[in-house]
């Protein structure tokens, strides 16, 4: 059990068995003897960096323990499960090292990663005929950073995320709705994802008539944003976006601030994803957008413990006493996703049943569907993006700030909750 919190959302995940055993064959209260046990690893970014992405998958990992305890029943046989969680640090060469260790020397039957730096534990996998599953992690640079392509896929790792054409086509689309001035001031971090996301985001900008001010991608290292503050104002940009973690964002912020830089617009990846990334800006986190891939108002619940979105978020809250983060529905829909799977091999000793099952899952998960049966891509499952602005709170509420969804392009079915606004408008 994670120190610093207890499960006490035990009885809202035992009263949702009913709904969640049937889906993923949960056995019977009589203990049964077992046919042996499934090992499965499970990698996050935990610590570093990226820690911001990882901090609910703790959480998440003892709900699911809670819910295995008895085993997992597949084709009437018992089986225990024992759950091997190592943090990647927000390392990519320890990824690759802890995924030698889970795949070569623990010998897991399936191996999640939660992690967008994913690729050197997948590649392990494919050498050696583990089935992998990853996610938090666009299609492009899952794709890229190995050389595969949607025709090919890979052959025993797999992964379901958006894609980073439809978040730009979402960022692009909200602020052509604002009527705010077209110029734009871009920054990246440099990982595969920031430099994907600024190969896309030029194109797009210069293909619907914006001007881009290019504030270049920067190393994890740097902590001076003054020479990207200097450009975006003598380039005249209204608009900042980019991928930024939270750290450095609060950095670039401060000297926005100083040396006087006034926007209408601030939309980040990865910064603002996470409530403490719009906290730490104080009073100023009010209108700052992000993409929105996770909510709690979503009409889906989980098929391990019945929950819905929001009794799920609810849960978390009441037992951290922090807010819900939107990595929190896919730290769980991997679990529905490997779960699914395991059941549907028949046999989750056979690697390549496991393989197989997964390939041809089709799943209602607590984030929406996870179809890879019917993509049009091998080894993906694209999943729903949106955009959303953070507003604060009113006055006496346990947290800070919400975020609301503002924008749907790319996915209609998701509500739009609240206009987006001018940084201006709120004062």
């Amino acid at each position: 059990m994670t120190k610093g919190y207890m499960l006490t959302s035990r009885r809202s995940v035992l009263k949702g068995l009913t709904a969640g055993a049937t889906a993923i064959g949960l056995p019977s209260i009589v203990r049964a003897k077992t046919e042996g046990t499934i090992r499965i690893g499970y990698i996050d970014q935990i610590t570093g960096i990226r820690s911001n992405f990882g901090e609910t998958a703790p959480w998440v990992v003892d709900q699911v323990k809670e819910v295995l305890k008895d085993g997992l029943e597949i084709d009437g046989k018992l089986y225990d499960v024992e759950i091997l969680v190592r943090d990647s640090q927000s390392d990519p060469n320890r990824m690759g090292s802890i995924g030698n260790e889970l795949v070569l020397r623990e010998n897991v039957d399936l191996l999640l990663v939660a992690d967008g730096l994913a690729a050197p534990a997948l590649e392990i996998c494919d050498q050696n005929g583990t089935p992998g599953i990853s996610t938090i992690l666009q299609w492009e640079p899952f794709y890229a950073a190995r050389g595969g392509t949607p025709e090919t896929g890979y052959p025993y790792s797999f992964l379901f995320f958006w894609s980073g054409a439809d978040i730009i086509e979402n960022y692009i689309g909200m602020w052509k709705e604002s009527g705010i001035d077209p110029v734009v001031g871009t920054f990246y971090e440099d990982n595969d994802f920031g430099r994907g996301f600024s190969q896309g985001m030029s194109g797009a900008l210069s293909a619907n008539g914006f001007t881009e001010v290019a504030g270049g991608i920067f190393k994890e290292q740097v902590d001076d944003f003054s020479n990207q503050v200097a450009a975006f104002r003598e380039g005249g940009a209204n608009i900042v976006t980019g991928l930024v973690f939270p750290n450095h964002f609060a950095t670039f912020f401060g000297q926005a601030r100083q040396m006087g830089l006034d926007l209408e617009a601030v939309s980040i990846a990865a910064a603002f994803v996470f409530p403490a990334g719009v906290e730490v800006l104080g009073d100023r986190g009010a209108g700052m957008s992000t993409e929105i891939w996770f909510n709690r108002q979503l009409p889906y619940s989980s098929t391990i413990t019945g929950q819905s979105a929001d009794a799920f978020c609810s849960a978390y809250e009441q037992d951290t006493g922090k807010q819900w983060a939107q990595p929190m529905g896919y730290h769980h829909a991997i679990w529905e996703v490997a779960l699914a799977a395991l059941k549907n091999s028949g046999d989750p000793k056979n690697r390549d049943a496991v393989r197989d099952a997964i390939a041809d899952l089709d799943i209602d998960t607590i984030i929406g569907k996870v179809d890879f049966r019917n993509s049009p891509m091998k080894s993906v499952a694209s999943t729903w993006v949106t955009m959303g602005q953070w507003h604060k709170n009113p006055e006496g509420s346990k947290f800070p700030y919400e975020l609301y969804v503002t924008n749907n392009v790319t996915a209609p079915h998701v509500p739009i909750q609240k206009e987006f606004l001018k940084l201006s408008d709120f004062g």
